[in-house]
Parts: structure tokens; sequence; C-alpha cells
């Protein structure tokens, strides 16, 4: 196999150690936090620097290097507030760097490429431990592909990111530190792919932990009887739910912290990981911060009510931008500050392009429909009532920080033209009736459901009965209704929502192909034509011309290693998408965090974004509490800043 060998530059395959990997000028003493000192006296556990991997990443602190010890208090309301797997325990074999774009080591010292972009190696840090001490080993990875991905039980749909060209990728371990991917065809964003997905439970596990809850590896029937002893219906609910880091405290991780009281305890705590593989440029094992705690509430609206009161240290999950006013009035004595950034990804609805309903379809499927929908909205005054003013109006197809981002395509048919919209509705067959509201073709009213996922960014439930009103002013007569995320995302993704308000992704959309392209249900504007992709065409809707064209150019875009065809498939997709209108975008509002006046290191820009794993891209390991916080100067934001780069290169301070 010829390999291109790795360097430390965005744009080429593979990213390398060298010079990228984080080099300390400590190469001996490491320390580690006092809470930790005991348990080595006593021989529970071993030094510092026999728990580190031979090449430990060193992290460059935000701002400063920090100190141990604290408690980094948060809230949550609904078990995927707590994130331990993805956005808080965010290690993939690749990494993003902290300008959101540059991927940079990780896992893996370095993944080199074939010529073709059909075959990656990757290289392990030797002397990497999970978090229970057991060394991590290329067998983890063949586990993951084997019994798990290769399991119809346990995984009865691979998700696409793995099968480019459709079959799962092959995988051989030639040494315990290498793995090497194999895939049909070409897959030029694998690299980007591993900065965003390469994590536990996508493509390794700990195999000595999970073979303890694998049928290939126990007794048929004793495993079933511990499953359903356990309160499971049967062995594979009961693996799916020892593998879960925000449920199972004696799940190994190679993330900062673990779990130790898990959901759905009033108050959930995970500890530092004494076996974490990252220091600071003075040998310093991270984190600095000894535990985390999500207390639970209610709902957002207790959530928001707790936070105003200063009784978290950084959050942003849930905080609604509504309370903009509120936040900042309380902020100085309550002891907190708020940091303001856009939105990576605009608010808005999915407009269902193969409805369940005959009558439905064909106007669903006319461009006219879907752009009167747009011009009936007024955005300028839906940002200043719903967002205080703080919002950027745009349709939600790009955003500058998008890399196939084109000026002008994030603003077609954003202007406020009601007129316009009442003459298109007239067109496409959408007549008035009595009282003035209108109907389908087939005489029916037209009342439809509006179905609301609640949004993490804590968007206010008054923007979409807004959004109804501006419809109703042009005779279309919406209900709002606020469901369960997990049971709204069901109505979508089955094809039952025609008008599904939730948020549309920019910023790395193309990893996350789904939002803009059929390719598997859970595309919320054609759930069926996905559906039928996802399963071969034994499920689903066969996708219509229009939708097939998107399908191909994200394949073709997908596959191929050259860079710049990758920008041009990329820019086809982006202006069908302006041009037809599938998601009625209103804008960007703001993403609040609420940050304590003790909180470390917390860089003046966040991207806020789940491509990204935000905050995890920042580098959480490296925030710290500082209890004299109120007595110091906390750094203000500085969003025009370059970032500071994650890694620590010692030759690069000289």
């Amino acid at each position: 196999m010829r390999c291109r060998r790795s360097l430390a530059v965005a744009l080429l395959w593979a990213v390398g150690a060298a010079g990228a990997g984080g080099t300390s000028a400590r190469a001996e003493g490491y320390r580690q936090s006092p809470m930790l000192d005991e348990l080595t006296r006593q021989g529970k556990l071993p030094p510092v620097a026999q728990r580190l991997p031979q090449s430990p990443v060193v992290v460059r602190p935000v701002h400063q290097v920090g100190k141990y010890g604290g408690t980094w208090r948060s809230l949550y309301s609904a078990m995927r507030d707590l994130q331990l797997t993805t956005r808080m325990g965010y290690e993939t074999l690749l990494r993003w760097d902290r300008d959101g774009n540059t991927v940079i080591p990780g896992i893996a010292e370095s993944v080199e490429a074939s010529d073709d972009a059909r075959t990656f190696v990757a290289r392990l840090r030797k002397g990497l431990r999970w978090s229970d001490g057991h060394p991590v080993t290329s067998e983890d990875f063949v586990f993951m592909r084997r019994h798990v991905l290769g399991n119809k039980t346990l995984m009865p749909a691979v998700a696409p990111r793995w099968k480019v060209g459709g079959t799962i990728y092959e995988l051989e371990a030639p040494d315990p530190h290498t793995v090497v991917f194999r895939f049909a065809k070409p897959y030029g964003m694998f690299r980007d792919m591993l900065a965003f997905m390469g994590r536990q439970n996508e493509l390794f596990t700990p195999a000595h932990f999970s073979k303890r809850y694998h049928r290939d590896f126990r007794d048929a029937a004793e495993l079933d009887a511990e499953a359903k002893a356990a309160g499971y219906a049967d062995w594979s609910a009961y693996f799916a739910r020892q593998h879960d880091l925000d449920l199972a405290p004696d799940c190994p991780t190679l993330g900062p912290f673990v779990v130790r009281i898990p959901f759905p305890a009033q108050r959930c705590v995970a500890v530092r990981n004494p076996y974490y593989w990252k220091v600071d440029p003075q040998g310093n094992q991270l984190p600095y911060i000894d535990q985390l705690t999500y207390d639970r509430v209610l709902d957002q609206t207790m959530l928001n009510l707790r936070a105003l009161d200063g009784q978290v240290d950084f959050q942003n999950r849930g905080i609604d931008a509504a309370n903009f006013t509120l936040l900042i009035e309380a902020a100085k004595p309550k002891g907190y500050r708020v940091q303001v950034d856009y939105a990576t990804a605009a608010t808005g609805v999915y407009i269902n392009q193969y409805s369940r309903d005959a009558v439905h379809r064909p106007v669903l499927q006319d461009r006219r429909f879907r752009i009167a929908l747009s011009l009936a909205i007024n955005r300028p005054e839906a940002v200043e009532i719903i967002y205080n003013g703080l919002g950027i109006v745009d349709n939600g197809v790009t955003q500058p920080e998008d890399r196939y981002y084109l000026p002008g395509l994030d603003q077609t048919y954003v202007q406020y033209d009601p007129r316009e919209a009442e003459r298109l509705l007239d067109e496409v067959g959408l007549k008035r009736g009595a009282g003035g509201m209108r109907r389908w073709p087939d005489g029916s009213a037209f009342h439809e459901i509006l179905h609301i996922v609640p949004s993490e960014g804590g968007t206010s439930a008054d923007l979409w009965q807004l959004l109804a009103d501006y419809w109703r002013e042009v005779g279309l007569r919406f209900s709002v209704v606020i469901e369960e995320g997990t049971l709204s995302r069901l109505q979508a993704t089955t094809g039952n929502s025609d008008f599904f308000a939730y948020r549309e992704v920019s910023q790395h959309w193309q990893l996350d192909g789904t939002f803009k392209v059929p390719i598997a249900n859970y595309c919320y504007q054609a759930p069926l034509f996905g559906h039928y992709v996802q399963t071969q065409g034994r499920q689903g809707i066969r996708p219509n011309e229009e939708q097939q064209r998107l399908i191909d150019w994200y394949h073709e875009m997908v596959s191929t290693p050259d860079l710049r065809r990758q920008l041009e498939l990329g820019h086809l997709i982006l202006k069908q998408w302006s041009e037809q209108v599938y998601f009625v975008g209103i804008g960007r509002p703001v993403e609040l965090t609420v940050i304590s006046r003790r909180f470390r290191n917390v860089p003046g820009r966040i991207q806020h974004n789940y491509r990204l794993m935000s905050p995890g891209y920042i580098g959480i390991e490296q925030f710290y509490i500082d209890e004299e916080g109120s007595t110091l100067p906390v750094h203000p934001p500085t969003p025009d800043a370059l970032p500071v780069p994650y890694l620590f290169s010692a030759k690069q301070e000289q």
C-alpha cells in the first residue's frame, strides 16, 4: 500500500504527530491533582508518569495554566443534557482545533491515507489507557467492527458514515497500536469524519469490558437471564445500557470525567479520570477540575431561573435567549457574566418533500408554496420580539463559517413580502374560503400541525406561535404542538410531520449530510426518500429526480479526495437548497452562556455546534475553578481574536 505521509496541515489527508501532537518542554516530572495523592501513596493508583502514554497530548490553555480542584456546577432537565459520550467527553481519533476547521491529532498520533483514499492507517498512542487502567489497543477497534457493527442484533442499521460504497469498512490490526481501515470506495471526507465521530461507541469500545455483556463471549442462556434479572428485555438492551457513559459508572472511558452518580439522580456526578492522557505545558495531568455536577430541574423554565440565580459555573444548554435582559441585569450581583455568540445553525421549519397525504404532496413539492411561506415571515420583527434584536436574519442554508459558503445563498427569499406570498399561494391553488382562510385544492380546510422539538439552545415557544400568526395573516392555519424531543423527531423521521420546526445545520453540514440530503430517514425535509436510500430500496419511497440529484452530488462529494471537486459539489447542493427552500429559515439567534466569575480559560468566542462537540473542541479539561475569582479580573471576550491553538509545541514558544 502506498501512503502519503502525514503533515499538520488542514488541507492534507493525514494528520501527524511530528510538531503537531503537542510536545512539552517537560520530558519528565509530571504532576497530578492532590485528590489523587493519597490513592497513589496507598498503592491504589500507579504514579502519574505510569498512567500517562509515552507521548501524552500537551494542551495549551486558552489563557493560562490553571489550578487543581473545584466542582463545575451545571443543570439538566433530561438525560440528553449530560452528554459524557459526546460534547463533555469529546475524544476522537483526530480532533478539531479551536478554530473549528483544522484537524489535528487526537487518540491517534497520526492517520495516513492511501493515494486512492480507500485505505487509512491510524497509529495509536503507545501507553494510552482506559479510565480503569487497562491498555487501549487495536483490539478495541476490532471488537467494535466485528462484534458490534457486524452484529445485526446490536446494530440492525449501520450509520452511512461507516458504509461508504454501501458496505461497512473492513478493518485490520497488524499490531496493538496500528489500525487499518479499508473502504469499498474512496472516502475523501474520512479525516474530517474522524474529528467528528471517530469516538467510543462509534469506532472503538473497551473490548476487555464489552466481552462481559456480549453473547459471543458468554453463555447465551446465562447472559439472557442476567439481562432479564437486571430489568432488560434481552442481552442487546443490556449491552447498550452498560456502554452508555451517562448511565454506566463501570464503563471505561477516555474522557476527562467518569460518571459516578448517573442519571436519573437528582444530582448526577462525574469525577476526574485518573488515567486521562493529557497534560498542560508544565506537566500537570489534566483535567484541572475535580468533578462535574448536574442538578436535575423540572424543565427549561426552571433551568433558566436557577441559572439566573447564579447556580451554575458554565451553562449554555437550555439557556433561553429571550431571557437576555434578565440575565444581564442579574449578572453582577449573582457573580457571573453572560457570553453572547451567534448560533451556527438557523432556526426554522422543514417542509416534507413526500407527504403521506396525496392531496398535500404536490403542493408541498411546489417551490412557490415554500417561497410563499418564507416571504410571509417578518424576520426583523421576529428577531426583535423573540431575541431582543440579538440575531442574524438568514434562511438557514449556509453561513460564513461554513467552508462551502457562497455570499447571498443565505439571504434568498428572506424579505418580508406578504402580498407576493398571497399571490403565490393563489397560484398553487390554495384559495381562500369562508372566513378568509385557505383551503387545499380538494376543498378541505388548510389546518396543519407545526411539530416543535424542544430546543437544546432554549428557543422560546413564543417564536413558533409568532410564526403561526404570520402565516395566518396570509390565510394559512397552523396549530403549534410542542412535544417531547424523541416523540417530535419520530413524527418527522417516519414522514408523519409535514412541517417540522427545529434547526438547520450550516457549519460542517457535509459531515451530517442527512440534514441536507435524503440518505437516511432522519433527513427532516425528505425522510421517506432517505429511508429508501438507507435501506437500499427495501423500505421508504424512491427519491424523485430533484432529490436524487442531491444524493448523487453528495455521494461524489464524500468520496472524492479532490478538495476542489468537494467544494464544487458542496456549492451545487447549497445552491439547490437556496433556490428550492426546503427549509424556511427564520434566522440565527444568539447562544447565551452563563459563566461564573470563578470559571477560567473560556475563549472569547465559542462555536456552539454538535459537529464540533462544543464545548468539547475547546478542551474542557483545561477549564479551571479559581475561588478568588470575585477579586480577580475576568478575561474579557475577544470575538475577533484568533483562537488559541489546542496543542502546545515547545518549539513554537521559543
